[in-house]
């Protein structure tokens, strides 16, 4: 209670603020248009004395917080305050569990990351190991086609050589043969 003479004062201030604002608008303007112009002046520093001092009553509070009780009537601006603090702790709260859940999402998927890396650099080792396996197989299977190949042109000459001789010997015997027909 001790902001109530500051608020008294307060109000009083602005009255005669007003009343001396609007007294120099009749002075200056003059005529029914100051006369105007000063009661638009003093009606603003009426209102203007009556939100202080109504506002007084809104900002007191008891010397004893125990005796504020729960159907007492709380101030607005704490209220306000109130619920702004309490809006945002809940949109606090709702990051923080968004913030959570993508955290929990961001270790899921290193941890899949993680497992399909070990997997893919299995499956290259097996791939490689598969890869020289088929190599060593190709080179066996190219030393026995060239051996294949030796052996074949080995055979080929033996039956050409062969073929070469029983051809001279059929051509010898064509040329008996020739030979006692024509005697």
């Amino acid at each position: 209670m001790r902001n109530a003479p500051a608020h008294k004062l307060a109000a009083a201030g602005i009255a005669g603020a007003g009343v001396a604002a609007a007294a120099a608008a009749y002075l200056i303007v003059g005529g029914v248009p100051g006369l105007l112009y000063a009661a638009g002046i003093c009606l603003a520093a009426f209102l203007g004395a009556v939100a202080i001092r109504a506002g007084r009553k809104d900002e007191t509070l008891p010397a004893d917080p125990a005796q504020e009780t729960e159907a007492a009537p709380r101030q607005p601006r704490w209220r306000r305050k109130k619920h702004i603090i309490a809006e945002l702790q809940v949109e606090l709260a709702t990051t923080k569990d968004e913030l959570e859940e993508h955290r929990r999402a961001l270790a899921n998927l290193a941890t899949q990351l993680s497992r399909e890396t070990e997997a893919a650099q299995r499956n290259a080792e097996r791939l490689e190991q598969r890869i020289r396996e088929l190599e060593a197989e190709r080179d066996g299977l190219l030393e026995l086609v060239a051996e294949e190949r030796a052996r074949f042109e080995q055979t080929l000459d033996g039956i050409g050589g062969g073929l070469g001789r029983h051809g001279n010997e059929l051509a010898e015997l064509e040329r008996e043969l020739e030979a006692l027909i024509a005697r």
